[in-house]
């Protein structure tokens, strides 16, 4: 169990006017960018499906993907695809983390609440 304090405004959208937040997801982006297109070759199966489906859903719907997570940095790295919008913090997804690695000093618990 984790105790101490939980940083609850962190993670609203209006913490410091949203400056961190748009921060935050836009070096996630980039780092996601520069990972898919520079490092790797990658293909996307369906993409157009996909990008529909982020872009256009309405505000509060959902939208569920699956990785295949042949490493903890599948989702993050998915931002970077061709196409997709990478530095767009109201179209950035939360996804599942390790409480005990992601939340275990102050600066990843500010960084993960932040909403990567």
């Amino acid at each position: 169990m984790v105790t101490g304090r939980k940083m609850e405004w962190a993670a609203k959208a209006n913490h410091l006017g949203g400056l961190p937040r748009k921060t935050v997801i836009t070096a996630v982006g980039a780092f996601a960018k520069a990972v898919a297109v520079l490092l790797n070759s990658t293909s996307v199966h369906n993409a157009d499906t996909l990008l529909n489906l982020v872009r256009s859903r309405p505000s509060g719907v959902p939208l569920i993907t699956v990785s295949n997570h042949m490493s903890t940095v599948d989702d993050p790295v998915m931002w970077g695809f061709k196409g997709f919008p990478t530095c767009n913090a109201d179209l950035q997804r939360w996804v599942l983390a390790a409480e005990d690695i992601c939340f275990k000093n102050t600066v990843l618990s500010y960084f993960f609440r932040l909403g990567v």
